[in-house]
């Protein structure tokens, strides 16, 4: 290529670029930046030289930019980094279906229905009644059975039925021996199969597909807040759930079938009838105990154990995080019991007389669950707990301390386990819920200041003067308007001398 020719290309597309002029360029860059931050994507041509024509970036475009569903999925996916809310679970092992040749089968169901737990119900097409109860079989010489298979139309795709072993594929709701079939003692009741279009049961992708709608529900969370202009702090105590109709579905149909770790957040009859394939998020009201995504079932499965709860809150939005000394513990005497009191142990209590506390704020909610635990069926303390040794109900061995195993947990026999060790004021954190912590925040400016620091390293990628963020701390404080707080960010000095 010549250097006429060059020169001649070049004019031409400064010819085509609205910013070509060099005293427009600082506004080019700054304004290319704002546009990318907050939208993902570039000026338009057309957007471009209104803003040149302009002379600045004025406040209708920006606001727009603002209040676009870009900017929402940018604020969201954000959030989705300090919410960790990306499940990988085994959420149903008990009523999942395998396949096998095309068949469907519960395998962990197989020795109760036919005999051996890993046998398979043969290739033949059963002979069954209306409920789909096998009026024939194969005796396999082994004392296993096989039935044969039956045509079904499952409920997450209806238009295309699927092949399913027959004893798994029985509708009836009450067993012969009268046992309902849609609670845990149906799983090894021979005569109760996976319901109506299989309803009871489910195979991977539907698993995958109620994961996913879990982590939908935490994500609307944020949306709604940014949508209806709501203040930052209803992230945590918003009183609505969002379901979907692979949530709904297993609220109502999967989630008793392991009580102890699952619930409906809401009475199933205030459930929306939702198909299964539908994937609107629809709200749902949740009872006064809920503290927004803070109990959410995402964030409850996401982070299984109370102390990982309380970790995640105190990283993800108070912008803190635990260091312990790095001094060895001060016992030597290697035979001595630990106290199992985190609190006051040696090496553990630099972290833990901080975290304890809080990690009891979620005392009231099951662990690798999400479960509420009242109070009129788990009371503080339980006559019926104490030392109660091989005769213990469940939930005593669940969830209370039935005997001491060291010294200090004497006077905690028969203790609901997240009250133990637990004194004076904070005896009252499980009771209060992660509510109260958040409105801690709330009043001692942690979670504005945490707010702040994370949309400045987001936007600016360097550390503002104290002034500034002491500024805009203050006044998302007051009103917690997160487009206000990136407004103020993105149109501050520090945010137009780091474009480059």
């Amino acid at each position: 290529m010549t250097p006429l020719l060059l020169v001649s290309l070049l004019a031409a597309h400064a010819a085509d670029d609205p910013w070509a002029d060099a005293s427009t360029r600082d506004l080019h860059g700054y304004v290319r930046a704002v546009s990318l931050d907050v939208r993902g994507v570039v000026p338009s041509a057309e957007e471009l030289a209104a803003i040149e024509a302009a002379g600045t970036l004025d406040d209708a475009t920006l606001d727009a930019w603002l209040a676009s569903a870009a900017f929402t999925d940018i604020v969201v996916a954000r959030h989705q980094e300090r919410f960790w809310n990306v499940l990988e679970l085994n959420v149903m092992n008990s009523r999942r279906l395998s396949r096998r040749n095309g068949i469907y089968f519960v395998s962990s169901r197989a020795n109760a229905m036919r005999g051996q737990r890993q046998l398979h119900c043969g290739e033949a097409e059963a002979e069954v009644d209306a409920e789909n109860r096998p009026l024939s079989w194969t005796d396999n010489g082994d004392g296993s059975i096989s039935e044969g298979w039956v045509w079904v139309s499952p409920y997450w795709d209806p238009d295309n039925p699927v092949q399913v072993c027959a004893l798994d594929a029985q509708t009836q709701l009450v067993s012969d021996a009268g046992v309902d079939c849609s609670t845990p003692s149906a799983q090894s009741d021979p005569t109760c199969g996976c319901g109506p279009d299989l309803q009871w049961c489910m195979p991977v992708a539907v698993e995958d597909e109620i994961e996913a709608a879990f982590e939908s529900d935490i994500d609307k969370r944020v949306r709604q807040m940014l949508d209806s202009d709501a203040p930052y702090s209803t992230i945590f105590s918003g009183n609505t759930l969002y379901v979907d109709g692979a949530s709904a579905h297993f609220f109502r149909h999967l989630a008793a079938f392991r009580p102890d770790d699952y619930e409906s957040p809401v009475d199933i009859a205030t459930l929306p009838e939702l198909d299964y394939a539908d994937r609107t998020l629809t709200p749902v009201a949740l009872p006064d105990h809920h503290a927004g995504v803070l109990t959410a079932p995402g964030w409850l499965l996401r982070h299984q154990t109370n102390r990982g709860r309380a970790n995640r809150f105190y990283g993800g939005f108070l912008c803190s995080e635990f260091l312990p000394t790095e001094s060895a513990p001060a016992s030597t005497d290697i035979d001595a019991l630990p106290t199992p009191n985190l609190q006051v142990r040696d090496g553990c209590l630099d972290c833990h007389t901080r975290l304890e506390p809080w990690a009891a704020y979620w005392g009231r909610w099951a662990q690798a669950g999400a479960v509420h635990l009242p109070a009129d069926t788990h009371p503080i303390f339980d006559d019926d707990c104490v030392n109660c040794r091989n005769s213990c109900s469940d939930v005593c061995d669940d969830h209370y301390i039935t005997e001491a195993g060291h010294p200090d947990e004497t006077a905690w026999v028969g203790t609901f386990q997240p009250y133990a060790f637990l004194l004076h004021d904070d005896a009252a954190n499980p009771g209060a819920g992660p509510l109260a912590w958040v409105e801690r925040a709330r009043t001692d400016g942690s979670l504005a200041g945490c707010a702040v620091r994370q949309t400045t390293d987001w936007l600016l990628h360097a550390t503002p003067d104290d002034a500034a963020v002491g500024d805009w701390s203050d006044a998302f404080s007051a009103d917690e308007d997160y487009r206000s707080l990136v407004r103020a960010v993105v149109t501050s000095p520090a945010y137009w001398g780091g474009v480059q």
